[in-house]
């Protein structure tokens, strides 16, 4: 069960949980400071100690950091996939519970963990359910929990942050996608798991996955799991930019990892280089340009509330 501290009240020793609600103001078009009020709300009648916090745009070591001296017994995350890695940031290595309570465009992490974005299931879950602690990884020693990739959805990714305004939804992406299907070319790549070679100098898409979860629930490493420790690493090989889109079709079916022309393989340290800069993602989020990527796992790093 989540830790509970111990308080004096009047001499009386009482167990309170301490709970950090931390909200992303623009996330959900604004509803997240609407949910996590109702989130806090909730808890404080349980009773527990609740902080609630608002995310600021400056680097979570500087304005997360020093709130987590306080050793809270759970934080819970109001906002989209790229507010949940900010905080899971400063969370990793600690004992330190966190939940998703997702108000963001795709939510994978809150959907591959079946967590629900309702205050009563989230308290509920809160009070009464055991931790999990699952794999994350670095990426050029950048926190990730999802996946990475070098590929078209990368070229959105960055196309997307460049023109974007405060806040995205789905619609957000067509303008991206549409300008990337005129000028993206497929980088060459190479690939080494483990410090074994498993592709060399081909174009193609990468996608490096701690998760099975992705985009529009194409989820390209469908086999991946947070627990494992292990890294799933798929190529898809491409002769130009639309034959994309026979990949695309493949994942919709379920049946990508079929076609033999798929590679796909698990390890704990994925190397990946291109000729070319090319554009990456971390989580949904755009990496920047690089000629070579290593991600590595690290197991059993991050407590999560099991709601199973």
């Amino acid at each position: 069960m989540i830790t509970r501290q111990r308080f004096y009240c009047e001499g009386t020793i009482t167990l309170e949980m301490r709970v950090m609600v931390i909200y992303n103001p623009i996330s959900g078009r604004g509803k997240s400071y609407k949910n996590a009020g109702a989130i806090a709300e909730l808890l404080l009648r349980i009773p527990c100690d609740v902080e609630l916090v608002q995310t600021q745009p400056s680097p979570p070591e500087l304005w997360l950091k020093p709130k987590m001296q306080c050793n809270p017994d759970a934080v819970v995350v109001v906002g989209g996939d790229g507010t949940l890695r900010q905080v899971a940031s400063i969370l990793v290595g600690t004992d330190i519970a966190v939940y998703h309570a997702a108000c963001g465009t795709e939510n994978l992490f809150a959907k591959s963990m079946g967590m629900s974005s309702t205050p009563d299931a989230i308290v509920a879950a809160i009070e009464n359910a055991k931790d999990q602690t699952i794999d994350t990884a670095t990426a050029n020693g950048e926190f990730m929990i999802l996946m990475t990739s070098v590929g078209f959805d990368a070229g959105v990714v960055m196309d997307l942050a460049n023109h974007r305004g405060t806040s995205i939804t789905h619609l957000s992406y067509i303008a991206p996608i549409l300008r990337q299907l005129f000028s993206w070319n497929p980088p060459t790549i190479s690939i080494e798991v483990d410090g074994e070679e498993l592709v060399t100098n081909k174009t193609g898409w990468t996608v490096v996955a701690n998760s099975k979860a992705y985009a529009r629930g194409l989820n390209p490493a469908r086999d991946a799991s947070v627990t494992d420790g292990k890294l799933d690493v798929v190529f898809l090989p491409l002769k130009g930019r639309y034959s994309l889109w026979k990949w695309i079709r493949l994942m919709k079916r379920g049946m990508h990892l079929h076609h033999p022309d798929a590679i796909y393989s698990r390890g704990k340290t994925i190397s990946v280089q291109t000729i070319e800069p090319s554009p990456w993602q971390i989580d949904g989020d755009p990496a920047g340009d690089a000629t070579e990527m290593n991600i590595t796992c690290v197991p059993k790093s991050l407590s999560v509330i099991s709601v199973t």
